[in-house]
């Protein structure tokens, strides 16, 4: 495996790090799943240490944060020091010490439940949330189309993702009407700007799933296009031939079975396509672009591509993760490796029942039996294993 950055790459970040004096309190994060935020801790640490104008943050999107202003110069520098220095190496985990449910809280909105609730799933690991909507400047409203609960074991080395397709059906909502899972931020954006929809959904989590969630982060997909670009796009292995085209965007996804590298507009309409094998085939087919994503970043040398990264990040993505232990996680994820990955996505017959409700077609969940699976998440095979279809849609 190639090292992520050489001897000279590590000086090069040093220097670049010594000749800025003054720490920025707020910088915008990368993603979708845990690739993008360790992307994120690669380009923007750096750029934060710009004498720019502080760029948007965290749940809030406000500017300074005191989970940014607490991190000083010194300890940034040598935390993205110590995290190159461990991914420069073909090392396959290493110790991290952070406690689920006390990361350096940057989010003003309170949590729905005690991290203590007694039986609650997941309870030792550090759980971030992950949204990906179609939010586009001017529209009305929008949608959640990617929806993803990542824990983070560090205590044992290893990963889990949880997918939520967009369909499922949620009966109880605070303050609103019953419908998908899908519309939950838009709702809770529109009652609490600025937080109200990520808040919303960890409460509904917490409640059906016994999940704590401790952090999130928010996309949208014009950031994920340009993220993708910037990183000379991403090589991803795919099982399946697809055809789709989305017209808003003028692209044509036409791609057959193999190794394919895919610019920004294609990873877009690759990662949101529902045309063949519907919402659960896509659901799967996100959690095999993070890991894609992941192999790149790992592999490949970012330095010289930070300020196109950082631009494509701009007022895009908000995040309540702290910027030392982003660093943190960003480390600990860039060394697990394939088999330390465990993941599933809720679908028929077990977790998932296709019905009707609401004047709407859904998918019904079956809590019991989707908490159960949480509670094992780590138990069964690797994702990759699991990930792969038996057999085309």
């Amino acid at each position: 495996m190639k090292a992520l950055l050489s001897g000279d790459k590590i000086q090069q970040w040093r220097t670049w790090l010594s000749q800025r004096t003054k720490l920025r309190y707020v910088i915008p994060t990368l993603g979708i799943g845990l690739v993008f935020v360790t992307l994120w801790q690669l380009s923007n640490v750096g750029s934060a240490m710009q004498a720019a104008t502080p760029t948007v943050a965290v749940i809030m999107s406000v500017s300074p944060t005191a989970a940014a202003a607490t991190a000083s110069e010194a300890e940034v520098r040598t935390a993205i020091t110590e995290t190159v220095a461990a991914t420069s190496t073909d090392a396959t985990s290493t110790t991290v010490s952070i406690a689920p449910g006390s990361v350096e809280q940057a989010s003003t909105t309170p949590q729905e439940s005690s991290t203590e609730e007694a039986g609650a799933l997941l309870d030792r690991t550090l759980n971030i949330l992950i949204l990906g909507s179609d939010r586009r400047p001017n529209t009305p409203n929008w949608r959640t189309d990617v929806m993803m609960i990542v824990a983070l074991d560090f205590d044992n080395s290893r990963a889990g993702v949880i997918s939520i397709p967009r369909d499922v059906y949620i009966d109880v909502i605070p303050n609103h009407q019953p419908n998908r899972v899908n519309v939950i931020d838009y709702l809770g954006e529109r009652d609490e700007p600025d937080g109200g929809g990520p808040a919303l959904i960890k409460r509904i989590i917490q409640e059906r799933m016994n999940i704590r969630i401790d952090h999130y982060l928010r996309f949208d997909f014009s950031s994920f296009q340009e993220v993708v670009d910037a990183l000379g796009g991403v090589d991803v292995d795919v099982d399946c031939p697809y055809y789709d085209y989305f017209s808003i965007e003028d692209v044509i996804l036409n791609i057959q079975p193999g190794l394919v590298h895919m610019t920004g507009a294609e990873a877009l309409v690759y990662v949101r396509s529902r045309r063949i094998g519907g919402d659960l085939d896509r659901a799967r087919r996100q959690q095999r672009f993070v890991w894609a994503v992941r192999n790149q970043v790992r592999d490949d040398n970012l330095l010289p591509r930070v300020p196109a990264l950082y631009q494509a990040l701009d007022d895009s993505i908000q995040t309540d993760i702290g910027i030392l232990n982003a660093i943190r996680i960003a480390r600990f994820a860039l060394n697990l490796n394939e088999e330390q990955i465990h993941g599933f996505v809720l679908a028929p017959p077990t977790l998932l029942t296709p019905g009707w409700r609401s004047g709407m077609s859904v998918f019904i969940p079956d809590w019991a039996a989707i908490r159960a699976a949480a509670e094992t998440l780590f138990e069964g095979s690797p994702f990759l294993d699991t990930n792969t279809p038996t057999r085309c849609p």
